[in-house]
């Protein structure tokens, strides 16, 4: 019989395998994509097989590119806080699309993790959830979108956060399932 904490520790290298795999599909931390993680093995010389996601069960077989840049001038680190969007390139969040920070952490001096909501105030909201290394040197982050309403019904995105020299952040990614469809000019 295993240990607890051998059972533990196995269940965190499937987590992180997890995560790496999700991490690779969307260009990795180091940029490079589609490297397949290898296999961990724990204390208890047990190998974990590798885990990788399907790309089907994330909404469709590829993605497609999409980038947001918000403006966080109004972010109070109270719960809700705003941040509103200041560019994009995805038609069903505008330019003015607030984001809402809905905690449960925004007010930590080293990273915040967060429910997040998009909504253009015309019942077209995106509900995620965002998590950002706010250390000096780390401003970067991650957010993953799973549901939507209107426009953004089916919504499915994954993003990597940076902020750049003026303060804006750059939401850069893909998202899954339909393609927007045209704004009425």
């Amino acid at each position: 019989m295993r240990s607890p904490s051998t059972v533990h520790a196995g269940a965190l290298l499937l987590a992180a395998s997890l995560v790496l795999s999700a991490c690779s599909a969307v260009g990795g931390p180091g940029g490079a994509s589609g490297a397949a993680p290898t296999t961990a093995t724990s204390t208890s010389t047990q190998a974990t097989p590798a885990v990788s996601v399907p790309a089907a069960s994330v909404g469709g077989a590829t993605g497609a590119s999409i980038h947001l840049v918000k403006n966080c001038s109004t972010f109070t680190a109270e719960i809700p806080s705003y941040c509103t969007i200041s560019s994009s390139d995805y038609s069903p969040i505008p330019v003015g699309a607030k984001v809402a920070y809905l905690g449960p952490l925004l007010d930590n001096e080293h990273f915040l993790s967060s429910n997040v909501l998009i909504d253009d105030a015309h019942g077209n909201t995106a509900t995620g959830y965002c998590i950002f290394d706010a250390r000096p040197t780390e401003d970067r982050g991650f957010c993953t979108f799973w549901a939507g309403a209107g426009a953004l019904a089916g919504f499915t995105a994954i993003f990597k956060v940076s902020i750049d020299a003026v303060g804006e952040w750059h939401l850069d990614g893909e998202y899954y399932g339909n393609p927007p469809s045209p704004r009425p000019s």
